[in-house]
């Protein structure tokens, strides 16, 4: 028996993958629903995405899963033009089509690049020139570029693309964690070559993949194929603790001896647990810090909405913009069905590193702040139709300066622990394919344990 501790896309993940090998398990939630971050609204014809409103093409894990549970006839592309802008000084500026991070990969698309000023067009086109790192060690997301491409690339690029992927401080944040390729391609020469070698090999359809029905009909599609009773809902895990040669976990529900156990909980809640098992290991854990964020969908009548909304919709560099909305997804003009015909759908993003009091608005306050900014710069007028707020409380792992070296000890101290395992955004995940791949090599790695 192994027990899965956490029912988000790294625990189902490793569900499906014990349940297909035939290993018994039991899966506890302390929630009343099973996915995560994954979660999806249907409202009057609108598919709205609460979290996660797609997957990576270039991690292959997510895509073989959804081939594996019969959905790959499901998956959507990207809708032309992909364009995505950037707001800065109240316009909004698109970047190339054929940019990697938001750096140009041609020198004719740098020599007309909007964002940058000329001075900063002229150090980002004098990377090939820069010293590499040669000290293998860690540094920030800032740090980098601001080495590689020039100050100026910090906050209209770095900051608003890198940083509000994860909601996070780009001077916190470590590059070797959350952008591994990056720290790759330096040391195998200039970096600028780097990107135009992978603009020209663009994926077709886009980098990115959604689900037809919306993101959801991933979480379902796994739940139909595990046992009946092995998903525990509100049943949060309370202590762990270590026998002979078992485990003992014990939840609301009472105490469940196992050979195996998979925290794929946030780390704040693997630090509780490992509080009973290992005091370092718990230490680790807890200094993983966590971000709020909060998601805010609006629909209004296309007549309504100036703005052609050409493209997949915007990022904020919120160092030259007064504005407290970090991105806007203009969703019905990214993914085909997402909204009637006649209408246009839209998702803001407020919260994050530099607004942790916006998860504490009101939902009336989150919808003012967010039709009163957006109307403003897509020339929206009248209220919307729709508004749906979604908060996301402390789920936004930040992998900062250090995490590689943080978890690599945490593994040393897993060594010891024969049988306990650790999934998910919280250790080494960044996105679904990477929690996808992550919660079954867990589940392999226990089956085998236990065999």
């Amino acid at each position: 028996m192994v027990c899965i501790i956490g029912g988000g896309i790294s625990g189902l993940a490793a569900a499906y993958e014990l349940a297909k090998r035939r290993v018994p398990f039991t899966l506890f939630e302390a929630t009343s629903r099973v996915g995560g971050l994954v979660r999806t609204e249907r409202v009057d014809g609108f598919t709205i995405e609460a979290g996660a409103d797609s997957i990576l093409v270039q991690k292959r894990a997510g895509l073989e899963l959804c081939e594996e549970l019969g959905l790959t006839a499901r998956l959507l592309t990207m809708k032309e033009p992909r364009t995505a802008y950037v707001l800065h000084r109240g316009r909004l500026h698109p970047l190339p089509s054929r940019s990697v991070f938001g750096i140009p990969s041609t020198w004719r698309d740098l020599a007309r690049y909007s964002l940058l000023p000329a001075t900063a067009r002229l150090r980002l086109a004098l990377e090939p020139l820069m010293r590499r790192r040669s000290d293998g060690g860690d540094e920030s997301v800032a740090s980098f570029f601001r080495r590689r491409f020039g100050a100026a690339t910090v906050d209209v690029l770095a900051q608003p693309l890198l940083g509000g992927i994860h909601a996070g401080q780009v001077e916190a944040l470590s590059i070797r964690a959350l952008f591994p390729r990056l720290v790759s391609a330096e040391q195998s020469g200039p970096l600028l070559r780097w990107v135009r070698q992978l603009a020209r090999t663009r994926l077709s359809g886009g980098a990115f993949r959604s689900i037809a029905s919306g993101m959801s009909e991933l979480v379902d599609a796994i739940v139909r194929r595990l046992p009946d009773g092995a998903l525990r809902c509100d049943s949060p895990a309370l202590a762990l603790s270590r026998r002979e040669n078992s485990w003992m976990v014990e939840s609301a529900v009472g105490h469940h001896e196992c050979g195996a156990v998979i925290l794929a909980c946030p780390a704040p809640a693997a630090s509780r647990l490992f509080g009973g098992v290992d005091a370092r290991a718990s230490e680790i854990c807890a200094q993983v810090p966590y971000v709020s964020t909060v998601s805010v969908a609006l629909a209004w009548p296309r007549e309504c909405v100036a703005h052609p909304l050409n493209g997949s919709g915007f990022v904020v560099a919120r160092s030259t913009n007064g504005v407290r909305t970090t991105a806007c997804t203009w969703v019905s003009s990214k993914w085909e069905n997402r909204a009637p015909a006649g209408h246009v759908l839209l998702r803001a993003y407020l919260g994050g590193a530099h607004d942790a009091a916006a998860v504490d608005l009101s939902d009336d306050e989150l919808t003012g702040i967010a039709v009163r900014e957006l109307s403003e710069i897509l020339s929206i007028s009248g209220s919307p139709e729709i508004g749906r707020v979604f908060r996301w409380r402390n789920s936004g792992a930040q992998h900062e300066v250090g995490h590689l070296a943080r978890i690599g000890e945490l593994d040393d101290r897993l060594a010891a622990l024969p049988g306990l395992f650790v999934a998910g955004s919280g250790f080494r995940s960044i996105g679904i394919p990477d929690c996808v791949a992550d919660g079954r090599e867990a589940a392999v790695a226990a089956a085998r344990l236990i065999a």
